[in-house]
């Protein structure tokens, strides 16, 4: 009985996660003013997010229908009450100009973070589920002669295969009621961390949710799944499968690595245990490494020339150099060892007043736990830009190394524990 009772979650598992499952029907337009049968359908839901939680909303949430065109606006603004497009447009110049990703990466990642699932979206200046017209609806109760997804998943736990969805999105209500501001942070490693965080809690919730009917909540997380493996991939943004280098490398970050992480401090402790770790530990070098050192003080820098003012700064953060340095020269390894002594960084945009090209300087101050660990990044981030313009010498010296193209001249200069990439127009170089 013992045994049986171990394959038991994985049977249950087979048929929820497994390919085959038909597509949703078809819906027509839903007629004006309120859903009654929605709104006490997320009431009753959020009823049992508060129950798993333990926690409850300061207001009942409600729910609205609404078209994926208003979904898409309501992610928007949420994004740009964080950072404004021309900020992060500056910033995906800054980006391209180290090596990370293309000029379009920032804004593609805030978006996606922003527009989280499919389905179901919230209000970011309230407690509103914006709901899909084909969600949550009456057709879960009604099975095909072929036994539909929805029917299937409601024979097997008795939940509907949106409510994961829901609780999920109405934990991102509660988060935000928690903590008075969004998880959306401004800088990208702020972004990386408190996402992660935010998304591992949802997700940990929703699958919990999904198998608490059968008593298997606790028996599922025992196994090695990650949230894209449930329900057809629901409580994973779309776009996953979609992003390429280091967007999705960045995504993946958030989703997977947040979840395991959530679901480590869950086994650990239970839910206190995981409130616990989400305070303290606000970066993503910290949710890699629990008890690494951050350096949070940075004095800002004087202008690498009179006519530049600065437009954007950023931190990029122990996931960002990793990311930079694997996806520049295909070397995990390396990336991995190059991002092990990170405790701090701050990546600065110079741009002169309507200029964005050629004239604008880019600086990134990294800080490291030993003397030896600034030394393994600034050969690793040398090995980037060899890889980068295989065409230039880079000319290595005491203290500081030298990448001349015809429009940008790259310096890496190491002191101590700090290393200081500054990208200059070539024309301004000695």
């Amino acid at each position: 009985m013992k045994h049986l009772a171990r394959l038991t979650p994985i049977l249950i598992l087979g048929t929820i996660v497994g390919p085959g499952a038909s597509e949703r029907p078809a819906t027509g337009l839903q007629p004006k003013g309120a859903d009654l049968e929605l709104l006490r359908s997320v009431r009753r839901i959020a009823e049992e997010v508060e129950r798993l939680r333990g926690e409850s909303f300061v207001r009942p949430p409600v729910a609205v229908r609404a078209p994926d065109s208003m979904r898409k606006v309501a992610a928007e603004i949420r994004a740009s009450n964080v950072i404004p497009r021309e900020r992060l447009a500056a910033r995906g110049r800054a980006w391209s100009e180290i090596g990370l990703g293309g000029s379009g990466s920032p804004e593609r990642l805030f978006q996606t973070l922003a527009a989280d699932l499919q389905g179901i979206g919230f209000d970011p200046d309230g407690n509103r589920l914006l709901v899909s017209p084909d969600r949550l609806t009456l057709d879960d109760y009604r099975p095909d002669a072929k036994l539909s997804a929805p029917s299937t998943v409601l024979m097997m736990t008795g939940v509907r295969p949106d409510e994961p969805l829901a609780s999920h999105l109405l934990m991102h209500v509660r988060q935000r009621e928690r903590a008075g501001r969004d998880s959306l942070q401004p800088t990208t490693d702020g972004l990386l961390a408190h996402s992660a965080w935010a998304e591992g809690e949802a997700n940990l919730l929703a699958i919990r949710y999904l198998f608490e009917g059968m008593g298997l909540a606790d028996d599922v997380i025992e196994y090695p799944l990650d949230p894209g493996d449930f329900l057809e991939g629901i409580l994973v943004p779309p776009e996953l499968d979609e992003l390429s280098g280091v967007e999705q490398d960045l995504v993946r970050f958030v989703y997977i690595e947040g979840f395991a992480e959530a679901v480590r401090r869950f086994k650990a402790g239970g839910w206190a245990a995981l409130d616990h770790e989400m305070a303290r530990r606000p970066t993503s070098g910290a949710i890699l490494h629990p008890d690494g050192p951050v350096e949070s003080s940075f004095t800002r820098p004087s202008p690498p020339a009179p006519d530049l003012r600065l437009v954007d700064t950023d931190s990029l953060g122990e996931q960002g150099v990793i990311v930079l340095i694997s996806r520049a020269t295909g070397k995990d390894d390396l990336a991995l060892e190059a991002g092990e002594g990170w405790t701090g960084d701050r990546l600065y945009r110079w741009e002169s007043p309507g200029k964005t090209g050629s004239g604008a300087a880019t600086e990134w101050r990294t800080r490291w736990r030993t003397a030896e660990d600034a030394l393994d990044f600034a050969y690793a981030y040398g090995r980037t830009l060899a890889v980068r313009f295989p065409d230039r010498k880079l000319e290595r010296g005491e203290g500081t190394d030298v990448l001349r193209t015809d429009a940008r001249i790259f310096r890496v200069e190491t002191a101590g524990r700090e290393v200081r990439v500054l990208i200059l127009p070539a024309a301004s170089a000695p």
